[in-house]
């Protein structure tokens, strides 16, 4: 059984304003899913883009906004924000924002898996 010390994963510089932790994940001993954590600088925008699975993202500490199919919604602790596959969709913060997003897939950005609209796809290693 795989237990995972958040204080001992390395963090990734993933784009500007972002760094992540994989918490789950191939690397972590998960056959089937997968979870980041991000932490965001305020006035992070991530563009649009989809993803050939779902994304549920859960709001750790901060607030965000997250457009889906055009349907901007804000997303803070308590709430959960589940994006559809094929799903354009695109988040932003403006005051800073730690994140988890899961993933029922392993390695989620993997060529074919996700498809960037505008600008590119983050480091994920």
């Amino acid at each position: 059984m795989p237990v995972v010390d958040f204080a001992k994963l390395p963090e990734i510089a993933m784009r500007k304003g972002i760094t992540g932790q994989w918490i789950a994940g191939r690397e972590q001993g998960t056959t089937g899913i997968s979870v980041l954590s991000n932490t965001v600088a305020a006035g992070v925008v991530v563009p649009r883009h989809l993803h050939d699975h779902e994304e549920v993202v859960l709001v750790e500490q901060g607030s965000m906004w997250v457009e889906v199919d055009g349907q901007r919604v804000t997303a803070e602790p308590g709430r959960a924000v589940i994006v559809p596959a094929n799903a354009v969709h695109a988040w932003g913060t403006e005051t800073g924002v730690k994140i988890l997003f899961i993933w029922p897939v392993l390695e989620p950005f993997a060529a074919g898996k996700s498809t960037y609209v505008d600008g590119e796809p983050p480091k994920v290693a």
